[in-house]
């Protein structure tokens, strides 16, 4: 092992205040956009009917070609299509009593921000640049991760309890197609870790493990499209694993670096 980052993505008990309003804030500011966005796209029922109906009723059909004999399948997808194909006026009523002047979208927006405090799954383990001490790490140990492979230190300086990082640090990944990469392994460690996590507190340990080595073969999978030259040679191993915690119930992520002897 020629350098290892352990992390704990360590879940906070609750959403950072400035973050909901800040959520809150953004939403309301962008009602007006979103309604003249929705007509632009949507101007007419038969737009409404190619662009939403027809186009939803396609990959239905698709969809329902897996399930098994005993559902009536042709009359599934003819009700689903002739109900959807005669939906515009009241889409569009829908459309203008929220998005249109003086619509129930702003109110709604704060009344369901408590819905909101989901984001701190995701939060906990990709982190967030706070404007005050929310327990919130910078960088938190997935991103810290895929940062480390590149060759990045500037995780290092905020470490806390949770991070771990032993050996000589250095890059692993090519400087381009690490890059390139690095967005969809953060991307597939994030639906991993929230959904373990969602697991877990719903007492489905068995699911839970299997959500992480099932991601684990996907990201190793993308990770060696990455490596530079030297470590995709003979007798280098780069991993980026995510398991289980049971001592903190979180999700961990370890990144090794192993050279030939």
């Amino acid at each position: 092992m020629y350098w290892q980052y352990e992390g704990i993505c360590q879940l906070p008990e609750s959403l950072p205040a400035e973050v909901k309003q800040e959520w809150i804030n953004t939403l309301q500011a962008e009602q007006t956009r979103i309604y003249n966005n929705l007509l632009a796209k949507i101007p007419d029922v038969l737009s409404f009917q190619d662009r939403i109906a027809d186009a939803s009723s396609d990959e239905f059909e698709n969809f329902l070609q897996s399930v098994g004999a005993r559902w009536d399948v042709d009359v599934i997808k003819m009700k689903q299509r002739v109900k959807l194909a005669r939906a515009y006026p009241s889409w569009k009523t829908g459309v203008d009593s929220a998005f249109g002047e003086g619509g129930y979208f702003s109110d709604r927006v704060a009344s369901k921000a408590d819905k909101f405090e989901l984001a701190r799954y995701v939060l906990g383990v990709v982190g967030y640049k706070p404007s005050t001490d929310t327990g919130f790490g910078v960088w938190n140990p997935v991103v810290v991760g895929v940062l480390l492979m590149r060759g990045d230190t500037r995780p290092i300086r905020y470490f806390d309890a949770n991070d771990t990082l032993t050996g000589t640090h250095e890059a692993v990944m090519d400087a381009t197609k690490g890059r390139l990469i690095s967005p969809s392994i953060i991307a597939h460690a994030i639906y991993a870790s929230v959904m373990a996590k969602f697991a877990d507190e719903g007492n489905l340990a068995t699911t839970r493990d299997n959500i992480l080595t099932n991601a684990n073969s996907v990201i190793d999978e993308i990770l060696q499209v990455g490596l530079d030259e030297t470590h995709k040679g003979s007798g280098y191993d780069v991993t980026y694993v995510l398991s289980w915690d049971d001592t903190s119930g979180n999700v961990k992520v370890t990144v090794t670096d192993t050279h030939p002897e």
